[in-house]
């Protein structure tokens, strides 16, 4: 039954996103709710990444993979610094779904206590492209130590995202 589902999900997105073609680095803000889950230790957070264009081509027209850095902070002081990579998915040309990853180190601050520093953040975006390859969409995500600590209790937070084209390329030298 989970295999017919998937054949009905690509015979319908596959064939509009063959010719997506998005291969600008991109800087991004985002800002939402903490630990969305539990009342306790809701707050509120923002954060940065910069998501790369990596200069090689997927396989497949419509998944690019983009490697990423961030930094997320949180009202009660709470930061995360990560890195990882995101799946950006074009099931249409200005809809994105991007699944992601990312390892990073968590520091509590006054905020919660996530058991371990070393964290794990694994997420889905969906999002709308601009023909000017800015996009704005919502981006939901857990985090989790992977119970390396003693204690794990994880997070979950949802945000609004807005991702600004970088034109010149990281470190603003290549010409796209």
């Amino acid at each position: 039954m989970r295999s017919i589902a998937w054949n009905i999900v690509a015979l319908i997105f596959l064939p509009a996103s063959l010719s997506a073609s998005h291969k600008l680095d991109q800087f991004s803000v985002y800002g939402g709710a903490f630990d969305i889950m539990r009342t306790r230790h809701r707050t509120f957070e923002l954060g940065m990444e910069y998501k790369f264009y990596p200069g090689w081509r997927s396989p497949l027209d419509f998944l690019e993979f983009r490697p990423l850095f961030g930094v997320m902070t949180n009202v009660k002081m709470s930061t995360y610094v990560y890195g990882g990579i995101n799946f950006d998915l074009f099931p249409t040309e200005h809809l994105v779904i991007a699944p992601g990853f990312a390892a990073g180190w968590y520091n509590k601050g006054d905020g919660k206590n996530l058991g371990y520093p070393i964290e794990f953040r694994s997420g889905v975006s969906i999002s709308w492209q601009l023909d000017d390859q800015t996009r704005f969409g919502f981006y939901f995500y857990h985090l989790s130590n992977a119970s390396l600590g003693s204690k794990n209790p994880g997070s979950e937070s949802i945000v609004f995202l807005y991702d600004i084209p970088i034109r010149s390329g990281f470190p603003f030298s290549r010409q796209n």
